[in-house]
């Protein structure tokens, strides 16, 4: 009779399955099967699918599908990944998880005020509306939104410990604008994100300086959004004709809006 053992894998971590193998081997086992909980975040069947790929290296461990009589072990690491450390997750699921965006509202939750976090959701919203009006892809556009401000809560101090290493140059401009560069950062050392595109719009999502479209999008649907409150029609006809001609207009108000209440030049 096969053994097998369940556990939420919510998602399966890099230390579930050194434990799993190391329990296989202390008790002689030549094969092991695992298996998912029904509760979870994320439902049963996209959890299999997960665990299927996390253990395809190792050739004695297999997915089973019916948890009947299974022994339940204790998930590991699991909060913490869903909290944005998804370097802890199995090797085999880091590139899904970042790109499916499985736990970024988990994640958004855990590390932005309830205002922030409802900001970041309104922007991945906002952004995935106007990526199908130009047949960019939704899915992706959603992601570059739930990741654009995930270091705006970071202490100006932690923000300008990552600048001084990864950003010199920015250190004369605002620490309002830091939070760019360290949530590119965060997200690919943490997250494991491997976007180009998104890392790039993230960069220039606050001065909104960025030459792609995907910078633009970005850029718009944060200035844009309607928890900002106020009247955007105007701007968001002209991000669904011309995203880069929508991004100049959007900055060039910008610009005159700070100059006007600050008197600054920017």
């Amino acid at each position: 009779m096969k053994h097998v053992i369940v556990s939420q894998f919510d998602p399966v971590s890099e230390a579930d399955l050194k434990r799993i193998l190391s329990y296989r081997r202390e008790k002689g086992m030549t094969d092991l099967w695992l298996t998912v909980s029904e509760e979870g975040i994320l439902d049963r069947k996209t959890r299999l699918g997960l665990l299927a790929k996390a253990v395809r290296p190792y050739r004695r461990l297999h997915v089973a599908e019916d948890a009947e009589n299974a022994e339940y072990m204790e998930p590991l690491d699991e909060e913490i990944i869903r909290h944005g450390i998804y370097r802890k997750a199995a090797q085999g699921i880091r590139k899904d998880l970042i790109e499916q965006g499985y736990y970024l509202n988990e994640t958004a939750k855990a590390m932005c005020n309830p205002h922030r976090y409802a900001h970041t959701c309104s922007v991945a919203e906002t952004a995935r509306k106007i990526a199908a009006v130009h047949g960019m892809d939704q899915k992706k556009a959603w992601v570059m939104g739930m990741l654009h401000d995930l270091t705006k809560g970071f202490s100006d101090e932690a923000n300008r410990k990552i600048i001084e290493i990864y950003k010199p140059d920015w250190l004369d401009i605002s620490p309002k604008v830091w939070h760019s560069y360290t949530g590119v950062i965060f997200a690919k050392q943490d997250m494991c994100l491997e976007d180009r595109d998104i890392a790039y719009a993230m960069e220039h999502h606050t001065i909104g300086d960025g030459k792609t479209d995907w910078a633009h999008l970005l850029y718009i649907a944060d200035k844009i959004e309607p928890l900002r409150g106020y009247d955007v029609s105007e701007q968001r006809k002209s991000a669904e004709k011309n995203l880069a001609a929508a991004a100049n207009m959007i900055r060039e108000q910008s610009k005159a809006y700070i100059l006007e209440t600050e008197g600054i030049h920017v």
